[in-house]
């Protein structure tokens, strides 16, 4: 990893993410937050759908995922970004421990997939002496807090970490077998990684200047920018305004953009959605009478729920900007209604 904090640093850090267990973790999503064990989207396919190099690529932090998934496509430098600032010390885990260890291992220290609980503390033992000084002062630093308890460490700080053993082979090409890993594991061993501490928004501000990138990969960072009862068609327009005009620009001619990703997204539910906003603007909105349990299963099994909406006002704004490339993907296992796919939208510079 390239700009690790320092020692001071790095115990802060770890301080204010104790702080964040003990105080119920107040904030979701912010500059001290919980971490993804794996990613939540068929990174695979929509990585081998993009039609560009990688060398140089710009992404989400969050799980490391679509980090290792560029690497693996041949990226030799590596920017991932994200607004949790301990995310930096468990993307230079996840990167110590796929070059350190053995497939078997590695599955078992990140999805438990032999065993009870990810982030064993036995496992962590063998990547400890890989780890940058700084990055193994924060990890010793939280074992410590939780007794070296691997299901209370990982309970705590992590999103649902028991839950997707199986998703983890759908989503990631590298988990599928022992030459995949391999040689995954030999390209991220090589590839620099950098880590910027920033909002989504907030980016024109923090980029490295004069780096463009071949690549860039913005996961489904849009769903948490317009999402819950603020649902607008100005949110989406906002989003693809940024894009345009400070993300783009970064693009190199000819580098592809995975845009956004979309939960459970298909041709039937947008035209679905088109056809109820028309009669309906509001309709969407949760009812606040005594069936509203029954109202909102209705709604999960139409599609016609805020979250659908959003991804509606999203593809109109696209459009109209873009020629944009929809690929169906394997559904993640998210998103508010039964439609069988999910859907990434790719943009071609």
């Amino acid at each position: 990893m390239v700009n690790l904090p320092n020692i001071m640093e790095a115990r802060q850090d770890a301080l204010e993410m104790i702080k964040g267990v003990r105080e119920g973790w107040r904030s979701e999503f912010g500059k001290y937050c919980r971490f993804y064990n794996i990613a939540t989207e068929d990174v695979k396919t929509y990585t081998q759908k993009m039609d560009s190099s990688f060398d140089t690529t710009f992404t989400v932090g969050a799980s490391a995922d679509q980090g290792i998934a560029a690497t693996l496509k041949g990226a030799k430098e590596v920017y991932l970004f994200d607004i949790n600032k301990a995310d930096l010390y468990f993307i230079a885990l996840k990167k110590a421990a796929i070059s350190t260890l053995r497939r078997k291992d590695f599955l078992d220290f990140m999805i438990a997939e032999s065993q009870g609980n990810i982030m064993d503390y036995r496992l962590y033992q063998k990547v400890q002496k890989a780890l940058p000084v700084s990055i193994r002062l924060f990890w010793d630093m939280l074992y410590e807090y939780f007794g070296y308890n691997s299901y209370y460490l990982s309970e705590e700080l992590f999103r649902s970490p028991q839950k997707h053993r199986e998703l983890a082979r759908v989503v990631n090409e590298y988990y599928l077998n022992n030459q995949l890993y391999y040689e995954t594991q030999e390209k991220v061993k090589k590839a620099r990684w950098h880590f910027i501490e920033s909002d989504f928004y907030e980016l024109d501000k923090n980029l490295p200047e004069g780096i463009t990138y071949d690549s860039m990969i913005l996961s489904n960072i849009y769903e948490y920018l317009n999402f819950g009862e603020e649902v607008s068609q100005e949110n989406a327009k906002k989003y693809v305004t940024f894009i345009k005009q400070v993300l783009l620009p970064r693009l190199k001619q000819n580098g592809t953009m995975m845009g956004a990703y979309l939960c459970r997204y298909d041709e039937e539910v947008d035209s679905f959605i088109e056809e109820k906003l028309k009669s309906d603007p509001n309709g969407w909105a949760p009812s606040t009478d005594f069936l509203n349990g029954f109202d909102m299963l209705e709604k999960y099994f139409t599609g016609w729920t805020g979250q659908n909406v959003s991804y509606h006002y999203l593809l109109q704004e696209l459009r109209k900007e873009f020629d944009i490339q929809e690929i169906p993907t394997n559904h993640s296992g998210y998103g508010m209604s039964t439609a069988k796919k999910d859907l990434a939208i790719l943009i071609k510079k």
